[in-house]
This record gives structure tokens, sequence and C-alpha cells, in this order.
């Protein structure tokens, strides 16, 4: 199984290599006066049979999913390999037959398009079927012919259990959102939580003491909660790695650590100001713990009335089957 973005990368290597190699081939007949006055034949066969595929992968998002694309791979190769052929046997036609060598050279490639093209049309449609992914629009969008979609949050201290389950699920052949495969580089963290959150099906949410004391996690959490009351078929399903917060006085500790967090922000913006540093940073991470703060009831409320699966090490196996079983069962 390979991700998306490594199966684009593959294809348009392979795609790529036989368009820049028949380039310089035609390049090089051109010089060479091979088609005479046909000289446009080679330059619409090389552009019908590659420019279209080129840019149908070129359409294809950043996405990390699962897919066995054998088949594509192949006939992909296969397409490479008959053009490229064609280009080798047209001096070999052109002996063998009677009349203007120019003429045999243009029929070739002619001809060679009545095979390469319905080729070129079967592979563009099984790109898009396997490769395409529907986007969500709005919040009437029905989910529920969507395979599954799971993104995954956590906070980044519990990385390697996170890992752990995008792991799992990729061994089910479940498609998977997580930050450290599908964030690009420079990318706002803002919009890349509302947009994963959006086109997935699923939010997995790996519960932790840190991750519950985490902003951003919150905003997750929150946002997957206002579309799972909103849209068809959105679900969460906490994974915990602590059970704290199934005591009764947990939300009153929480947040007497995220005012003692706010409290420490305070005492540092008059120093910003003495140094004449802007607050930005202070004021927005302020916003945030005040957001979690605000929210953080209903979130431990919606919690302990959720499906929570244990995935501490001992449970972790069979917990995985029951999130494997939850997803799919909604699907």
């Amino acid at each position: 199984m390979k991700t998306i973005r490594q199966i684009r990368t593959r294809l348009l290597s392979i795609f790529l290599t036989g368009f820049i190699l028949l380039l310089l081939a035609i390049v090089l007949q051109t010089i060479g006066g091979k088609y005479k006055n046909l000289v446009y034949i080679p330059w619409l066969w090389l552009v019908a049979l590659y420019i279209a595929p080129i840019l149908v992968l070129f359409q294809i998002g950043e996405r990390t999913v699962k897919r066995n694309i054998t088949i594509i791979v192949a006939l992909s190769g296969l397409f490479v390999f008959l053009s490229l052929l064609t280009i080798l046997l047209q001096g070999y036609v052109a002996t063998t037959q009677e009349g203007l060598p120019y003429l045999a050279y243009s029929k070739t490639l002619l001809m060679s398009a009545l095979l390469l093209i319905p080729l070129e049309v079967f592979i563009i449609y099984l790109i898009r079927k396997k490769l395409y992914i529907k986007k969500v629009v709005d919040a009437s969008t029905d989910f529920s012919n969507m395979d599954p979609k799971v993104f995954i949050s956590y906070n980044h201290s519990d990385s390697e259990v996170a890992l752990k389950i995008l792991d799992a699920l990729e061994k089910a052949s479940i498609e998977v959102i997580i930050d450290q495969e599908d964030m690009m580089a420079g990318a706002d963290i803002k919009n890349f939580i509302e947009k994963s959150i959006g086109e997935s099906t699923v939010t997995v949410s790996l519960v932790s003491n840190r991750s519950l004391k985490s902003a951003w996690v919150a905003l997750e959490t929150i946002d997957t909660f206002f579309l799972e009351r909103y849209m068809k078929n959105k679900k969460f399903i906490a994974c915990y790695l602590d059970d704290d917060f199934f005591q009764p006085d947990y939300t009153l500790k929480a947040v007497t650590d995220i005012d003692e967090q706010l409290k420490t922000n305070q005492k540092m913006i008059p120093e910003y100001q003495q140094k004449m540093i802007d607050t930005r940073d202070l004021n927005i991470q302020n916003t945030r713990l005040l957001a979690l703060r605000n929210n953080l009831d209903g979130i431990i409320g919606r919690l302990r009335d959720s499906l929570c699966l244990d995935v501490r090490e001992e449970p972790f196996n069979q917990s995985m089957k029951k999130l494997i079983q939850a997803i799919e069962d909604d699907s």
C-alpha cells in the first residue's frame, strides 16, 4: 500500500520520464527532417498522449490515503514503453515500406495512437476512480456513501501512540489524516484543523492529561462536536491514555491549571511592554486558553458520554479492533 502523495510522485515520474525522452527524440527527428511538411504530427501525437494524464496527476491533492494501485503503475509503465517503442520502430517501418520515409514515420505514429489513446483514457479513468477524493462542500453533504476517513487529533507529546493508531488504521485500509504526514511546512494550523475535520467522517481524539489542556486539541474537539451536530454521519471517538477525566473533580483541577497558565502569561505582559515587544503571541495564546477554559466542562462531559477506548499498552490491540469496527460500522 502507498499513500496518495507517494502514488502521485511515482506516476508523475513515469509519465514525465516518458514525455521528456519522447520530446528529445521528436526534437532530434524534426531537426533531422524526418517529417518534412508533416512536422506537426509528432507534436500533436505527443501532446495528445501525455498532457492529459500529467495534468490529472497534478490536480490530485496532498493527501495521505492508502491505496493499492499496482494496476495503474503497471499500465502507466506499459503506456510509456509502447510510446517509446513506437519511436524506435519508425526507422524499421520506413525501410520496409515503399513510399516516402517521412510518410512512414507519420503513419507509424497515427497507427500507434489507435492503441495508445484508448489505453491513456483507461489509465485516466483508473486514476480518477482510485485517487480522487470527494471533498466536503457544505452541511448538506451526505457522508453515508463515502468510505470512512479518519482525522487523528492528538497532543504532540502523545505522538508515539498517535502513530501506532495511524499504523493500525492504515493496515485496515482506512483513510487517515494526521498532521505529521498531511500538514505542509508553513501551513496555518487552524486552517489545517478545520479542513481536516471537514473532510473526515470520523475524528479520533487521543485523550490524555496533556491533550485535555491543549488549546489546539480543544479546538479540534469543539469543531468536531459542532459538525457532528449539523452534518450527516460525522462521528467522534475518544481513545484515552489517561483516565483521570472520569474523576468528578477533574474539570475543577484542569481549570485551575489553565488559570495558572493565564496568570503566568499576564505577568509577562508588563515585561513585554517594557522591552517594546508586541504581546500578540501572548494574546493569541490567552484567547485559546480562555476558549479551552470555557468549553472544558462540555468536552469532559461529552467524553464521558462517548465511546472511549483504552489505548494504553496492554489493551491497545483489542481497542484497535473495536475502533476499526466502530469506524466501519458507520461507513
